[in-house]
């Protein structure tokens, strides 16, 4: 009877011994705390567009979300008609959160393609997908570093998810004729350029005319106003009224002399304002209005100038 019971004891003990390992290694283990259905966006069957899937995804707190989502997204679709936008080799190198609402994901290079249209597409569902929960509003796709480009040529930069019109499932694109306006070569004033661009459904087109600003112009005899690391993180129309809602680099990166802000000023106001959509412009750094950029007021609604306009 006592040898039964120490075999009963020392049962009793390495059941012990083992739960406390068990507890041991739970309570040391991370497990997703929250799990929650959302939208993953992949190419479409004709490869045209981007397509939603509903999937489930398991996630410890809101930075390790985007994480989790483009893991999802590396891994494929579910639907085998449904076309996969990143090989499965690629690898996250960084996520950085840039404000509430922005962050910035740098991919290894197997994320590009040699079909800078199809980049853009993959860069669009990686948007979607990041912004499915409702909680980020723009989000911006690099490779080793550097910004993606799309097939003019033109820094993707932010991409704001609600820029992204899903209205049908094709990638439509036409050609569009935009006015610009750059330095003339003393820098006492702007200059009118007329270009033809390629235009999507899936950004509006005042992201595409700040993107040429940026580019600088074709005309040899005129001069770059806006610096080459300025950022537009998302744009917004109302009452003829647009907000460009820049990094707030814009300030450090375009300064300079009185003269020379103000080209900076009315180089997107006068090209902004050539649309009949647009009268006035508001300036948003990282979503919030600044008083001033050098000595120019920013902080109200700016209308067109003419006068800083020269005869080329």
């Amino acid at each position: 009877m006592k040898n039964r019971n120490n075999i009963i004891i020392a049962a009793f003990a390495v059941l012990a011994a083992v739960a406390a390992v068990i507890v041991t290694v739970l309570l040391n283990y991370d497990f997703p705390a929250y799990k929650a259905k959302l939208d993953m966006y992949y190419l479409n069957e004709k490869h045209t567009g981007i397509i939603a899937e509903r999937h489930t995804v398991r996630y410890s707190d809101r930075y390790d979300l985007v994480g989790v989502i483009v893991s999802e997204l590396r891994d494929g679709p579910d639907n085998s008609r449904h076309g996969r936008i990143m090989p499965s080799d690629t690898e996250i190198l960084s996520i950085n959160f840039t404000d509430d609402e922005s962050v910035v994901i740098d991919l290894s290079g197997q994320f590009l393609t040699d079909d800078a249209s199809r980049n853009v597409l993959n860069t669009y569902a990686v948007t979607k997908s990041v912004c499915s929960d409702g909680t980020l509003k723009r989000v911006m796709v690099t490779v080793n570093g550097g910004e993606i480009t799309d097939q003019d040529g033109n820094r993707l930069g932010y991409i704001a998810a609600a820029d992204i019109n899903l209205e049908d499932e094709e990638y439509s694109s036409e050609m569009r004729d935009v006015v610009l306006y750059f330095s003339d070569a003393s820098g006492s004033g702007l200059v009118r350029e007329e270009r033809t661009i390629t235009i999507t459904d899936q950004q509006p087109v005042e992201q595409y005319i700040i993107n040429e600003l940026i580019k600088g112009p074709a005309d040899s005899s005129m001069r770059q106003v806006l610096s080459e690391d300025t950022v537009l993180m998302s744009v917004d129309v109302e009452d003829n009224i647009c907000y460009l809602n820049f990094k707030s680099n814009f300030l450090s990166k375009n300064s300079g002399g009185e003269a020379h802000e103000r080209l900076v000023i009315y180089s997107i106001v006068n090209s902004l304002t050539e649309l009949n959509t647009i009268n006035r412009v508001q300036f948003l750094m990282d979503g919030k209005r600044a008083d001033s950029f050098g000595s120019f007021d920013i902080y109200r609604y700016i209308p067109r100038d003419t006068s800083i306009i020269i005869d080329h």
